[in-house]
């Protein structure tokens, strides 16, 4: 399974300049695929860059470098070109990271609110599709209400609503 066509994958374009801190939020890292340090890199082999395309990879490289396997969008880019890491140009295979050894991809869901907020508890990576399919984010906890807080990659949002997630690719 891989992310879909990165070809329709969108971004505001905004730069969150962090310098060398590590933003978290509710305890995940947090990166913005538009970050200077690679914001223009050639996403995989196709012609887009991470800063226009790079959500649902940049939403992995939080999950990993919380989970204390230090990737940056950047570096994680650079990784998956050379291990087999995208489909179809730049649409990343789920599953590819679990060969860095701090995850275990478990599938794409379509989970209830409950499921969610459990396995955000249990500290699992889960990445939302949201923006009618045109967009990954990161959820960090669950607000309540079928509110969720999120590291968003490609936006300043910081919630988003059940309602707006069509999908979650999961990683225990």
């Amino acid at each position: 399974a891989d992310s879909g066509d990165a070809n329709s994958f969108k971004s505001d374009g905004i730069v969150l300049e962090t310098g060398n801190m590590t933003v978290t939020n509710h305890g995940w890292t947090a990166y913005k695929q538009c970050d200077s340090k690679w914001g223009s890199n050639k996403l995989g082999t196709c012609s887009q860059t991470i800063c226009s395309a790079g959500c649902a990879m940049s939403s992995v490289a939080m999950i990993l470098t919380t989970k204390g396997k230090n990737k940056d969008p950047g570096s994680l880019n650079s990784w998956l070109k050379s291990n087999g890491g995208y489909a179809s140009g730049c649409n990343i295979v789920w599953a590819s990271v679990d060969a860095l050894g701090v995850t275990k991809f478990q599938g794409i869901e379509t989970a209830s609110e409950s499921a969610i907020c459990s396995g955000l508890s249990q500290g699992h990576g889960i990445v939302a599709n949201v923006h009618n399919g045109g967009h990954y984010v990161l959820l960090t906890a669950c607000a309540g209400n079928g509110v969720f807080y999120v590291n968003d990659p490609g936006y300043s949002t910081t919630t988003y609503k059940m309602s707006d997630i069509l999908k979650e690719a999961v990683y225990h």
